[in-house]
């Protein structure tokens, strides 16, 4: 038998810094960006989130969903004060 003495606390911060390394997100930009001027005019003259994932399929061939559209937007500084209104 071993006589290893097992430590939990040094054990556990080994699994931590193994969970952090793991848990980090690599960045990656939205195929919506460049197309980010466009979709904000275009939200900016009254397109629904649908008709904008529509003119993004037909015209830019770009397959994506409605609500994808809607968080992109809702992250932009230039809609803010829509929201707010």
């Amino acid at each position: 038998m071993s006589t290893h003495h097992f430590n939990a606390t040094s054990e556990l911060e080994i699994v931590r810094q193994h969970l952090g390394i793991r848990r980090r997100k690599s960045y990656h930009r939205s195929r919506l960006a460049k197309l980010r001027t466009e979709i904000v005019s275009l939200r900016k003259a009254g397109a629904s989130y649908r008709e904008i994932t529509l003119w993004l399929r037909r015209i830019k061939r770009i397959k994506t969903t409605h609500t994808t559209v809607m968080r992109y937007l809702e992250k932009l500084p230039e809609l803010e004060e829509n929201q707010n209104a």
